[in-house]
């Protein structure tokens, strides 16, 4: 039976338990009031019946963590959320210590938050708070503490978030890059035909690369996107970003032309040198090896320098691509399919700026429309 006593710190509960044949006593403090006290002792009670340990909010915070990572999380979804939650145990790692895992209070964690924040943007913010937020609450789930610390936590981070989807060409410039990019191809050299499919289709990199001669349909005019390849742990072919990044999308005459070209040359290429393309890749050299994302933006600020126009990465083709595509006037809804968006939300949300420009200019138009119906 459990005992309570109201300090200024707060209530306190203390109960006496038997672990491993042992009487010992446990305590906590700190509740706002004593049926909140009632309440974490009761709980402990209950899953200390149910045969849990009495000693995981005694743990060390970080051995807790650790191991609720090998055994619900490790290997269960890709390395890169591996690595993502190894990264959050790091950053925990430098501020709570020794810290046990009863020890976290809001204030704690919070503070926790603000440390990491400060010279960090909210969204590695975010992503950090995301893990440490999961193991907590299953800590909590699993009666090892009777409190969510990082519950309706504040998370702000303080560098603002570099905005990429700003960073695109507009149809002028995309023009001139373009110009330039077609006007030395070389079919040895792939840089410079992953450009130009950036720039028709608005895919990533990772599809990009991703694709396959067997994608693309020459008498249909289309490309199918229905994998990625891992540039950056090198796993191989991958699924897409998310269900609605799986799909079919048109291409231009100019640039199947360009690719049916580079076809030819990679068949020749491989009788020639009898080097093969096991994968079946579009886009590698002549040695018939991928092109690294370094590589490509080395060639498309080259190229960009070339053409007198605003220096880009690779992803700001994607956005290049979007960008003329509402500027011409085309549905919002076919654009977010074209691009892979898992909703016309995040669409809306990504193209916000270039979406606010166009209805600027047909503000315009509305007035001209205006004038000519009194005219």
């Amino acid at each position: 039976m459990a005992t309570y006593t109201k300090l200024k710190s707060g209530w306190r509960y203390r109960t006496n338990v038997t672990v491993n044949g042992e009487r010992i006593q446990i305590m906590d403090k700190g509740y706002r009031t004593k049926r909140e006290a009632q309440d974490a002792a009761e709980a402990l009670e209950a899953r200390l019946r149910r045969g849990g340990s009495v000693l995981d909010g005694e743990s060390v915070f970080m051995e807790y963590f650790d191991n609720w990572y090998k055994v619900f999380r490790k290997g269960k979804h890709s390395l890169k959320n591996d690595r993502d939650i190894e990264h959050s145990m790091n950053i925990a790692r430098k501020f709570f210590k020794n810290t046990k895992l009863k020890e976290i209070d809001k204030l704690m964690y919070q503070s926790f938050l603000n440390d990491y924040g400060n010279g960090h943007s909210t969204a590695s913010l975010k992503k950090v708070h995301t893990y440490v937020r999961a193991c907590l609450r299953d800590a909590q789930e699993a009666g090892a503490i009777t409190r969510d610390p990082s519950y309706r936590a504040y998370v702000k981070g303080t560098v603002p978030v570099k905005d990429e989807s700003s960073k695109y060409l507009n149809q002028s410039d995309a023009s001139l890059l373009l110009k330039e990019t077609i006007n030395d191809l070389n079919p040895m050299y792939a840089s410079r035909y992953m450009i130009v499919f950036g720039l028709a289709t608005g895919c990533r990199f990772s599809e990009i690369i991703g694709v396959t001669w067997d994608c693309i349909d020459f008498k249909e005019k289309t490309v199918k996107i229905n994998k990625t390849w891992d540039y950056v742990y090198d796993q191989g072919f991958l699924p897409t970003k998310n269900k609605s990044s799986n799909r079919v999308i048109t291409i231009d005459d100019q640039t199947l032309g360009i690719l049916k070209e580079l076809k030819k040359y990679q068949t020749k290429r491989q009788i020639s040198s009898g080097i093969r393309n096991i994968n079946n890749f579009v886009f590698i050299n002549r040695d018939m090896q991928l092109i690294s994302n370094t590589g490509l933006n080395k060639t498309l600020k080259r190229l960009c320098r070339n053409a007198e126009v605003q220096e880009i990465t690779s992803h700001s083709l994607r956005h290049t691509h979007a960008s003329i595509m509402i500027y011409n006037g085309l549905n919002i809804k076919y654009i977010s399919k074209r691009l892979g968006h898992e909703t016309i939300v995040t669409t809306l949300q990504t193209y916000g700026h270039v979406i606010d420009e166009l209805s600027q200019r047909e503000n315009e138009q509305v007035s001209i429309t205006m004038d000519a119906l009194y005219s």
